[in-house]
């Protein structure tokens, strides 16, 4: 079965013990819920966790605008940018959708709105369902309970996450980031 915003949807109703629709331009009530939570709801749940299905690599160039003072340069993300991976580099600060740093050059690995629900891991498929029914579940079983249990369940999934995220990527080692802290402590 092809992963669809309208069948994450209808995994998020079916927890909820609702009808399932058939697109978000029904005339149901369901739809219109669906409809309305659903890319708000994708994109909070991209930056909860740094999911391998949503990540891109860029290397982004200064803008003519520099920053008055404290960097030397103002990096403007891209527009599909919803949160950091990695900046290659050690000091930056975010600004008004600007990395600033005093690199020439950024190589940023970042999340992005990946709205390509055929791309996503299962994990995120099934997290989406969760974080969904956990916002719909009250106006429709009328329930408080049923929300927070979906809510809690997806914490628990995000932690799952995170353990296989880990084991995915290789151990980081310590000395190859830090070498100038290591440096100064045992010259």
């Amino acid at each position: 079965m092809t992963t669809t915003n309208i069948s994450i949807c209808n995994e998020a109703l079916n927890l909820c013990g609702a009808k399932s629709i058939q697109s978000f331009d029904e005339n149901t009530e369901n739809a219109r819920r669906c409809a309305v939570l659903y890319d708000s709801t994708r994109k909070s749940l991209l930056r909860m966790h740094p999911w391998s299905c949503a990540k891109k690599r860029v290397v982004l160039a200064p803008s003519t605008t520099h920053p008055t003072f404290g960097y030397k340069n103002a990096f403007p993300l891209p527009r599909d940018f919803l949160r950091v991976f990695d900046p290659n580099t050690q000091c930056y600060e975010f600004e008004n959708r600007h990395i600033l740093s005093n690199q020439d050059s950024i190589q940023l690995v970042y999340i992005y709105d990946n709205d390509n629900e055929e791309t996503w891991d299962s994990l995120l498929s099934e997290a989406m369902a969760l974080y969904l029914c956990s916002k719909i579940a009250k106006p429709i079983t009328g329930s408080q309970a049923e929300s927070d249990s979906a809510y809690q369940k997806l914490m628990n999934l995000l932690k799952q996450a995170r353990a296989i995220n880990g084991q995915e990527r290789p151990a980081q080692d310590f000395a190859e980031g830090e070498a100038s802290l290591i440096e100064v402590r045992y010259p």
